[in-house]
Protein backbone atom coordinates (compact mmCIF):
# COMPACT_ATOMS: atom_id res chain seq x y z
CA UNK A 1 0.00 0.00 0.00
CA UNK A 2 1.51 3.46 -0.86
CA UNK A 3 2.35 5.55 1.73
CA UNK A 4 0.44 8.58 1.74
CA UNK A 5 2.45 11.84 2.32
CA UNK A 6 2.11 13.90 5.59
CA UNK A 7 -0.45 16.63 4.92
CA UNK A 8 1.81 19.42 4.94
CA UNK A 9 3.44 18.79 2.42
CA UNK A 10 0.41 18.68 0.14
CA UNK A 11 0.15 22.63 1.24
CA UNK A 12 0.50 25.22 -1.28
CA UNK A 13 2.92 26.75 1.50
CA UNK A 14 4.97 23.71 1.39
CA UNK A 15 5.21 23.82 -2.37
CA UNK A 16 5.77 27.55 -3.20
CA UNK A 17 8.89 28.12 -0.08
CA UNK A 18 10.59 24.91 -1.76
CA UNK A 19 10.16 26.57 -4.70
CA UNK A 20 11.32 29.65 -3.57
CA UNK A 21 14.19 27.83 -2.24
CA UNK A 22 14.84 26.31 -5.60
CA UNK A 23 14.93 29.24 -7.36
CA UNK A 24 17.02 31.29 -4.30
CA UNK A 25 19.25 28.32 -4.78
CA UNK A 26 19.34 28.34 -8.20
CA UNK A 27 20.43 31.88 -8.47
CA UNK A 28 23.10 31.73 -5.90
CA UNK A 29 24.91 29.32 -7.60
CA UNK A 30 24.91 30.97 -10.95
CA UNK A 31 26.50 34.20 -8.88
CA UNK A 32 28.86 31.45 -7.49
CA UNK A 33 29.48 30.24 -10.86
CA UNK A 34 30.17 33.42 -12.21
CA UNK A 35 32.72 34.50 -9.29
CA UNK A 36 34.38 30.89 -9.85
CA UNK A 37 34.74 31.47 -13.57
CA UNK A 38 36.16 35.01 -12.98
CA UNK A 39 38.51 34.03 -10.63
CA UNK A 40 39.70 31.00 -12.34
CA UNK A 41 39.96 33.04 -15.82
CA UNK A 42 41.94 36.01 -13.94
CA UNK A 43 44.81 32.97 -12.50
CA UNK A 44 44.86 31.68 -15.71
CA UNK A 45 45.39 34.94 -17.66
CA UNK A 46 47.66 35.89 -14.75
CA UNK A 47 49.86 32.29 -15.76
CA UNK A 48 49.82 33.21 -19.11
CA UNK A 49 51.32 36.64 -18.45
CA UNK A 50 54.30 35.97 -16.41
CA UNK A 51 55.52 33.14 -18.79
CA UNK A 52 54.70 35.79 -21.86
CA UNK A 53 57.06 38.04 -19.60
CA UNK A 54 59.66 35.95 -18.96
CA UNK A 55 59.66 34.88 -22.45
CA UNK A 56 60.03 38.49 -23.46
CA UNK A 57 63.18 38.38 -20.88
CA UNK A 58 64.92 34.99 -22.56
CA UNK A 59 63.99 36.66 -26.42
CA UNK A 60 66.27 39.72 -25.06
CA UNK A 61 68.90 37.89 -23.70
CA UNK A 62 69.04 36.07 -27.13
CA UNK A 63 69.35 39.19 -28.82
CA UNK A 64 71.92 40.45 -27.00
CA UNK A 65 74.39 37.18 -25.91
CA UNK A 66 72.74 34.61 -28.38
CA UNK A 67 72.23 30.94 -27.54
CA UNK A 68 74.42 31.06 -24.78
CA UNK A 69 73.29 34.00 -23.18
CA UNK A 70 70.52 32.44 -22.80
CA UNK A 71 72.02 29.39 -21.54
CA UNK A 72 73.55 31.08 -18.60
CA UNK A 73 70.42 32.87 -17.87
CA UNK A 74 68.85 29.96 -17.24
CA UNK A 75 71.16 28.34 -14.77
CA UNK A 76 71.03 31.66 -13.11
CA UNK A 77 67.34 31.74 -12.64
CA UNK A 78 67.22 27.76 -11.95
CA UNK A 79 70.47 28.36 -9.31
CA UNK A 80 69.02 31.30 -7.52
CA UNK A 81 65.78 29.74 -6.57
CA UNK A 82 63.28 30.71 -9.08
CA UNK A 83 59.67 29.35 -8.75
CA UNK A 84 59.95 29.45 -12.97
CA UNK A 85 60.01 26.35 -14.46
CA UNK A 86 62.61 26.36 -17.15
CA UNK A 87 64.09 24.00 -19.82
CA UNK A 88 66.39 24.78 -22.74
CA UNK A 89 66.71 22.00 -25.45
CA UNK A 90 69.18 21.62 -27.82
CA UNK A 91 68.58 20.59 -31.95
CA UNK A 92 68.96 16.81 -30.68
CA UNK A 93 66.57 17.39 -27.82
CA UNK A 94 69.01 17.12 -25.62
CA UNK A 95 68.62 19.44 -21.94
CA UNK A 96 70.72 21.97 -21.94
CA UNK A 97 70.00 23.52 -18.56
CA UNK A 98 66.61 24.31 -16.72
CA UNK A 99 65.11 22.97 -13.21
CA UNK A 100 62.90 19.90 -15.06
CA UNK A 101 64.16 16.16 -15.66
CA UNK A 102 62.80 16.49 -19.13
CA UNK A 103 60.06 17.90 -21.60
CA UNK A 104 56.62 16.82 -19.65
CA UNK A 105 54.30 13.83 -21.53
CA UNK A 106 51.74 16.03 -22.43
CA UNK A 107 50.11 17.38 -25.63
CA UNK A 108 51.59 20.86 -27.10
CA UNK A 109 48.26 23.43 -28.02
CA UNK A 110 48.02 26.37 -30.28
CA UNK A 111 51.14 28.30 -30.10
CA UNK A 112 52.84 26.02 -27.64
CA UNK A 113 50.78 25.85 -24.68
CA UNK A 114 50.11 23.02 -22.67
CA UNK A 115 49.37 21.63 -19.12
CA UNK A 116 51.00 18.82 -17.63
CA UNK A 117 51.78 17.44 -13.90
CA UNK A 118 55.30 17.37 -12.72
CA UNK A 119 57.06 16.04 -9.43
CA UNK A 120 58.59 18.49 -7.13
CA UNK A 121 61.14 17.49 -4.88
CA UNK A 122 61.44 17.44 -1.18
CA UNK A 123 62.56 21.17 0.13
CA UNK A 124 65.20 21.43 2.38
CA UNK A 125 66.26 17.96 2.51
CA UNK A 126 62.77 16.54 3.99
CA UNK A 127 62.37 12.56 3.78
CA UNK A 128 58.71 13.23 1.98
CA UNK A 129 57.71 11.39 -1.56
CA UNK A 130 57.89 13.27 -4.64
CA UNK A 131 54.89 15.46 -4.63
CA UNK A 132 53.47 15.70 -7.88
CA UNK A 133 51.72 18.96 -9.02
CA UNK A 134 50.29 20.65 -12.00
CA UNK A 135 51.78 23.30 -14.01
CA UNK A 136 51.08 25.45 -16.83
CA UNK A 137 54.12 26.26 -19.46
CA UNK A 138 54.80 27.51 -23.36
CA UNK A 139 57.33 25.77 -25.18
CA UNK A 140 58.56 28.41 -28.16
CA UNK A 141 61.45 26.91 -30.52
CA UNK A 142 64.55 30.13 -30.05
CA UNK A 143 67.63 30.29 -32.74
CA UNK A 144 68.70 27.62 -35.26
CA UNK A 145 66.59 24.50 -33.73
CA UNK A 146 66.82 25.26 -29.96
CA UNK A 147 63.54 25.19 -27.76
CA UNK A 148 62.69 26.97 -24.63
CA UNK A 149 60.02 25.88 -22.48
CA UNK A 150 58.86 28.16 -19.57
CA UNK A 151 56.33 27.04 -17.06
CA UNK A 152 54.45 27.93 -13.86
CA UNK A 153 53.83 25.92 -10.90
CA UNK A 154 49.90 26.85 -10.75
CA UNK A 155 48.98 23.63 -8.26
CA UNK A 156 48.31 26.29 -5.28
CA UNK A 157 45.71 28.06 -7.34
CA UNK A 158 44.14 25.31 -8.69
CA UNK A 159 43.66 23.91 -4.74
CA UNK A 160 42.22 27.16 -4.32
CA UNK A 161 39.85 27.62 -7.05
CA UNK A 162 38.81 23.41 -6.54
CA UNK A 163 37.56 24.76 -2.60
CA UNK A 164 36.19 27.00 -4.08
CA UNK A 165 34.00 25.23 -6.13
CA UNK A 166 33.46 23.39 -3.66
CA UNK A 167 31.97 25.38 -1.03
CA UNK A 168 29.78 26.79 -4.18
CA UNK A 169 28.35 23.30 -4.44
CA UNK A 170 27.98 23.21 -0.60
CA UNK A 171 26.46 26.91 0.01
CA UNK A 172 23.89 25.35 -3.00
CA UNK A 173 23.15 22.40 -0.80
CA UNK A 174 22.82 24.25 2.26
CA UNK A 175 20.52 26.85 1.03
CA UNK A 176 18.16 23.97 -0.65
CA UNK A 177 18.47 22.21 2.84
CA UNK A 178 17.33 25.08 4.53
CA UNK A 179 14.70 25.97 2.17
CA UNK A 180 12.81 22.43 2.59
CA UNK A 181 13.37 23.08 6.09
CA UNK A 182 12.24 26.45 6.01
CA UNK A 183 9.28 25.08 3.95
CA UNK A 184 8.13 22.22 6.92
CA UNK A 185 7.83 24.98 9.22
CA UNK A 186 6.10 27.45 7.77
CA UNK A 187 3.50 25.06 6.08
CA UNK A 188 3.19 23.11 9.27
CA UNK A 189 2.14 26.21 10.81
CA UNK A 190 0.09 27.54 7.93
CA UNK A 191 -1.70 23.78 7.88
CA UNK A 192 -2.52 23.54 11.22
CA UNK A 193 -4.37 27.33 10.89
CA UNK A 194 -5.76 26.11 8.04
CA UNK A 195 -6.60 22.83 9.48
CA UNK A 196 -8.70 24.73 12.24
CA UNK A 197 -10.72 26.83 9.62
CA UNK A 198 -11.71 23.51 7.60
CA UNK A 199 -12.20 21.96 10.83
CA UNK A 200 -14.81 25.06 11.79
CA UNK A 201 -16.53 24.58 8.44
CA UNK A 202 -17.03 20.90 8.91
CA UNK A 203 -18.63 21.39 12.02
CA UNK A 204 -21.01 24.44 10.88
CA UNK A 205 -21.78 21.89 7.94
CA UNK A 206 -23.26 19.92 10.81
CA UNK A 207 -25.24 21.90 11.78
CA UNK A 208 -23.27 23.92 14.59
CA UNK A 209 -23.45 27.42 13.56
CA UNK A 210 -22.02 28.25 16.31
CA UNK A 211 -18.41 27.56 16.11
CA UNK A 212 -15.71 30.50 14.81
CA UNK A 213 -12.55 30.26 13.47
CA UNK A 214 -9.47 31.15 15.73
CA UNK A 215 -7.56 34.43 14.98
CA UNK A 216 -4.03 35.09 16.48
CA UNK A 217 -4.26 38.91 15.93
CA UNK A 218 -1.13 38.83 13.94
CA UNK A 219 -3.64 40.90 11.23
CA UNK A 220 -1.55 38.41 8.44
CA UNK A 221 -3.93 36.88 5.70
CA UNK A 222 -5.03 33.76 7.42
CA UNK A 223 -6.21 35.84 10.51
CA UNK A 224 -8.30 38.21 7.97
CA UNK A 225 -9.85 34.65 6.36
CA UNK A 226 -11.18 33.60 9.34
CA UNK A 227 -12.28 37.28 10.12
CA UNK A 228 -14.07 37.43 6.85
CA UNK A 229 -15.32 33.76 7.33
CA UNK A 230 -16.28 34.32 11.10
CA UNK A 231 -17.87 37.77 9.58
CA UNK A 232 -19.96 35.13 6.78
CA UNK A 233 -20.35 32.73 9.79
CA UNK A 234 -22.49 35.53 11.78
CA UNK A 235 -24.76 36.45 8.71
CA UNK A 236 -25.08 32.93 8.03
CA UNK A 237 -26.55 32.63 11.25
CA UNK A 238 -28.30 35.61 11.00
CA UNK A 239 -30.28 34.27 7.94
CA UNK A 240 -30.88 31.12 9.39
CA UNK A 241 -32.43 32.33 12.62
CA UNK A 242 -34.36 34.65 10.41
CA UNK A 243 -35.64 31.64 8.57
CA UNK A 244 -36.52 29.56 11.20
CA UNK A 245 -38.72 32.74 12.32
CA UNK A 246 -40.25 33.38 9.45
CA UNK A 247 -42.71 30.70 9.43
CA UNK A 248 -44.16 31.49 12.95
CA UNK A 249 -44.13 35.38 12.27
CA UNK A 250 -46.04 34.74 9.14
CA UNK A 251 -48.61 32.34 10.67
CA UNK A 252 -48.88 34.81 13.66
CA UNK A 253 -49.08 37.95 11.65
CA UNK A 254 -51.57 36.49 8.91
CA UNK A 255 -53.52 34.47 11.56
CA UNK A 256 -55.95 36.86 12.14
CA UNK A 257 -56.57 38.56 8.42
CA UNK A 258 -57.41 34.61 7.48
CA UNK A 259 -59.68 33.68 10.77
CA UNK A 260 -61.66 37.03 9.65
CA UNK A 261 -61.66 36.37 6.25
CA UNK A 262 -63.28 32.84 6.91
CA UNK A 263 -65.76 34.19 9.44
CA UNK A 264 -66.95 36.12 7.28
CA UNK A 265 -67.18 34.14 4.30
CA UNK A 266 -68.81 31.69 6.78
CA UNK A 267 -71.82 34.24 7.32
CA UNK A 268 -72.13 35.07 4.10
CA UNK A 269 -72.92 30.92 3.40
CA UNK A 270 -75.62 31.19 6.06
CA UNK A 271 -78.99 30.86 4.70
CA UNK A 272 -80.80 33.09 7.08
CA UNK A 273 -78.35 36.02 5.78
CA UNK A 274 -80.00 38.80 3.56
CA UNK A 275 -78.16 39.83 -0.06
CA UNK A 276 -76.29 42.91 1.42
CA UNK A 277 -74.51 41.33 4.70
CA UNK A 278 -73.15 38.50 2.49
CA UNK A 279 -71.85 41.58 -0.22
CA UNK A 280 -70.67 43.29 2.63
CA UNK A 281 -68.85 40.24 4.02
CA UNK A 282 -67.85 39.14 0.07
CA UNK A 283 -66.19 43.04 0.16
CA UNK A 284 -64.45 42.91 2.89
CA UNK A 285 -63.18 39.33 2.19
CA UNK A 286 -61.70 40.98 -1.04
CA UNK A 287 -60.35 43.70 1.34
CA UNK A 288 -58.55 41.12 3.49
CA UNK A 289 -57.37 39.23 0.36
CA UNK A 290 -55.79 42.18 -1.40
CA UNK A 291 -54.21 42.58 2.53
CA UNK A 292 -52.83 38.89 2.49
CA UNK A 293 -51.51 39.61 -1.54
CA UNK A 294 -49.90 43.21 0.21
CA UNK A 295 -48.01 40.92 2.41
CA UNK A 296 -46.95 38.62 0.11
CA UNK A 297 -46.00 40.80 -2.22
CA UNK A 298 -43.83 43.07 0.14
CA UNK A 299 -41.97 39.78 0.88
CA UNK A 300 -40.97 39.22 -2.52
CA UNK A 301 -40.23 42.69 -3.05
CA UNK A 302 -37.58 42.18 0.11
CA UNK A 303 -35.86 38.97 -1.22
CA UNK A 304 -35.84 40.60 -4.78
CA UNK A 305 -33.78 43.81 -3.25
CA UNK A 306 -31.74 41.15 -1.11
CA UNK A 307 -30.74 39.33 -4.04
CA UNK A 308 -29.50 41.98 -6.15
CA UNK A 309 -31.69 42.27 -8.98
CA UNK A 310 -32.45 45.96 -9.24
CA UNK A 311 -28.28 46.90 -9.31
CA UNK A 312 -28.33 46.91 -13.07
CA UNK A 313 -30.36 49.59 -12.88
CA UNK A 314 -28.63 51.95 -10.97
CA UNK A 315 -28.14 55.73 -12.21
CA UNK A 316 -26.40 58.48 -10.66
CA UNK A 317 -28.91 61.29 -10.46
CA UNK A 318 -30.28 64.34 -8.41
CA UNK A 319 -32.87 63.35 -5.74
CA UNK A 320 -34.11 66.45 -5.79
CA UNK A 321 -37.11 66.48 -7.68
CA UNK A 322 -37.69 63.11 -6.32
CA UNK A 323 -37.95 64.13 -2.27
CA UNK A 324 -39.70 67.39 -3.73
CA UNK A 325 -42.77 65.26 -5.68
CA UNK A 326 -43.36 62.90 -2.55
CA UNK A 327 -43.17 65.91 -0.79
CA UNK A 328 -46.42 67.02 -2.56
CA UNK A 329 -47.94 64.10 -2.57
CA UNK A 330 -47.45 63.39 0.92
CA UNK A 331 -48.70 66.92 2.14
CA UNK A 332 -52.35 66.51 1.56
CA UNK A 333 -52.72 62.95 3.23
CA UNK A 334 -50.94 64.32 6.54
CA UNK A 335 -53.09 67.46 6.13
CA UNK A 336 -55.95 65.25 6.03
CA UNK A 337 -54.75 63.29 9.01
CA UNK A 338 -54.10 66.01 11.09
CA UNK A 339 -50.01 66.63 10.75
CA UNK A 340 -47.98 69.49 10.63
CA UNK A 341 -45.66 68.28 7.17
CA UNK A 342 -42.92 70.17 5.97
CA UNK A 343 -40.16 69.67 3.40
CA UNK A 344 -36.78 70.68 3.40
CA UNK A 345 -34.51 70.25 0.00
CA UNK A 346 -30.90 71.01 -0.42
CA UNK A 347 -29.84 71.08 -4.48
CA UNK A 348 -26.92 70.10 -6.36
CA UNK A 349 -26.58 66.99 -4.35
CA UNK A 350 -26.29 63.55 -6.33
CA UNK A 351 -26.79 59.98 -4.84
CA UNK A 352 -26.23 56.80 -7.29
CA UNK A 353 -29.18 54.00 -7.22
CA UNK A 354 -32.59 53.06 -8.20
CA UNK A 355 -34.82 56.42 -8.51
CA UNK A 356 -37.57 53.92 -8.04
CA UNK A 357 -36.61 51.92 -4.72
CA UNK A 358 -35.51 55.45 -3.05
CA UNK A 359 -39.00 56.28 -3.78
CA UNK A 360 -40.84 53.24 -2.24
CA UNK A 361 -37.81 53.76 0.80
CA UNK A 362 -39.29 57.25 0.93
CA UNK A 363 -43.14 56.31 0.90
CA UNK A 364 -42.88 53.34 3.54
CA UNK A 365 -40.70 55.97 6.37
CA UNK A 366 -43.30 58.28 5.36
CA UNK A 367 -46.32 56.14 5.88
CA UNK A 368 -44.74 54.70 9.14
CA UNK A 369 -44.67 58.30 10.41
CA UNK A 370 -48.00 58.92 9.58
CA UNK A 371 -49.24 55.97 11.07
CA UNK A 372 -47.84 56.23 14.53
CA UNK A 373 -47.28 60.40 14.52
CA UNK A 374 -50.54 61.73 16.88
CA UNK A 375 -52.73 63.90 15.21
CA UNK A 376 -51.18 67.31 16.25
CA UNK A 377 -47.88 66.43 15.35
CA UNK A 378 -45.34 67.72 13.27
CA UNK A 379 -43.29 65.51 10.29
CA UNK A 380 -40.95 67.00 8.29
CA UNK A 381 -38.71 65.15 5.29
CA UNK A 382 -35.42 66.16 4.41
CA UNK A 383 -32.98 65.97 2.11
CA UNK A 384 -29.39 67.28 3.22
CA UNK A 385 -25.54 66.81 2.17
CA UNK A 386 -23.85 65.49 5.66
CA UNK A 387 -20.23 67.00 6.41
CA UNK A 388 -18.62 64.16 5.22
CA UNK A 389 -20.03 64.70 2.04
CA UNK A 390 -22.59 61.63 2.13
CA UNK A 391 -26.31 62.33 1.14
CA UNK A 392 -28.80 62.13 3.81
CA UNK A 393 -32.83 61.34 3.10
CA UNK A 394 -34.30 61.49 6.63
CA UNK A 395 -37.97 61.69 7.76
CA UNK A 396 -38.43 63.10 11.49
CA UNK A 397 -41.88 62.93 13.72
CA UNK A 398 -43.01 63.99 16.98
CA UNK A 399 -44.27 60.25 17.34
CA UNK A 400 -43.56 57.97 20.35
CA UNK A 401 -40.66 57.06 18.75
CA UNK A 402 -38.92 53.40 19.39
CA UNK A 403 -37.09 52.47 22.51
CA UNK A 404 -33.18 51.76 21.73
CA UNK A 405 -32.83 48.52 22.60
CA UNK A 406 -35.74 47.70 19.58
CA UNK A 407 -34.35 49.99 17.16
CA UNK A 408 -32.07 47.33 15.06
CA UNK A 409 -34.94 44.58 15.95
CA UNK A 410 -37.60 46.68 14.49
CA UNK A 411 -35.89 46.54 10.92
CA UNK A 412 -36.07 42.56 10.80
CA UNK A 413 -39.04 41.03 8.70
CA UNK A 414 -42.92 40.61 10.51
CA UNK A 415 -41.28 42.41 14.09
CA UNK A 416 -44.10 45.12 15.47
CA UNK A 417 -43.67 46.49 18.63
CA UNK A 418 -46.37 45.62 21.28
CA UNK A 419 -47.06 49.22 21.37
CA UNK A 420 -48.07 49.30 17.11
CA UNK A 421 -50.21 45.89 17.48
CA UNK A 422 -53.41 48.07 17.31
CA UNK A 423 -52.51 49.25 14.18
CA UNK A 424 -52.58 48.26 10.85
CA UNK A 425 -49.71 46.08 9.37
CA UNK A 426 -47.04 43.22 9.00
CA UNK A 427 -44.35 45.05 10.08
CA UNK A 428 -42.82 44.59 6.79
CA UNK A 429 -42.39 48.70 6.21
CA UNK A 430 -38.82 48.92 7.77
CA UNK A 431 -37.65 45.52 6.59
CA UNK A 432 -37.85 47.11 3.25
CA UNK A 433 -36.70 50.59 3.81
CA UNK A 434 -33.67 48.30 5.19
CA UNK A 435 -33.75 46.07 2.21
CA UNK A 436 -32.96 49.25 0.26
CA UNK A 437 -30.47 50.82 2.37
CA UNK A 438 -28.10 47.52 1.82
CA UNK A 439 -28.93 47.41 -1.84
CA UNK A 440 -27.45 50.71 -2.16
CA UNK A 441 -24.57 50.71 0.35
CA UNK A 442 -26.41 53.24 2.27
CA UNK A 443 -26.65 53.88 5.98
CA UNK A 444 -29.76 53.37 7.84
CA UNK A 445 -30.14 55.35 11.01
CA UNK A 446 -32.72 54.72 13.63
CA UNK A 447 -32.56 58.03 16.68
CA UNK A 448 -34.63 60.22 18.28
CA UNK A 449 -36.45 62.65 16.84
CA UNK A 450 -37.67 66.36 17.26
CA UNK A 451 -39.95 65.05 19.86
CA UNK A 452 -37.46 63.79 22.38
CA UNK A 453 -37.12 65.98 25.56
CA UNK A 454 -34.09 64.59 27.14
CA UNK A 455 -33.52 61.88 26.16
CA UNK A 456 -37.22 60.60 26.92
CA UNK A 457 -37.44 58.59 23.50
CA UNK A 458 -40.18 60.70 22.07
CA UNK A 459 -39.96 61.25 18.59
CA UNK A 460 -38.06 59.41 15.75
CA UNK A 461 -35.88 60.15 12.96
CA UNK A 462 -35.29 57.77 10.02
CA UNK A 463 -32.45 58.35 7.76
CA UNK A 464 -31.05 56.96 4.28
CA UNK A 465 -27.47 58.44 4.13
CA UNK A 466 -26.15 57.40 0.62
CA UNK A 467 -22.63 57.26 0.07
CA UNK A 468 -20.60 59.83 -1.77
CA UNK A 469 -21.52 59.63 -5.51
CA UNK A 470 -19.12 61.28 -8.36
CA UNK A 471 -21.58 63.80 -10.40
CA UNK A 472 -18.90 63.44 -13.58
CA UNK A 473 -19.79 59.51 -12.90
Amino acid sequence: MTRRLPSFVRTTAFRLTLLSAALFALSSFLILAFVYAASAGAALRRTDAVINDELAAVERRFQESGIQGVNRYILQRTVGGSDVLYLLINPNGRLLSGNLNGMPDAPILDEGWLDFVYGRSPVDGEESERDSRRARARAVPIGDGYTVFIGIDIEDEDRLIGRMLRAILAASALVIALGIISGVVVSRRFSRRLDAVNMVARTVMRGELTRRAPRNGSGDELDELSANFNSMLDRLEELMHRMRNVGDSIAHDLRSPLTRMRNRMEDALRADGDRKSRQAALEQALNDSDELLGVFNAILSISRIEAGERRDSFETFDPAPLVSDMGELYEPVCEDSGHDFGVQVDDGLVIRGDPNLVSQAMANMLDNAAKYTPAGGAIQLRLRQCRDGRVEISVTDTGPGIPEADRLRVTQRFVRLEESRNQPGSGLGLSLVKAIADVHNAELILDDGAGSHDGDGTGLRIALVFPFADKTA
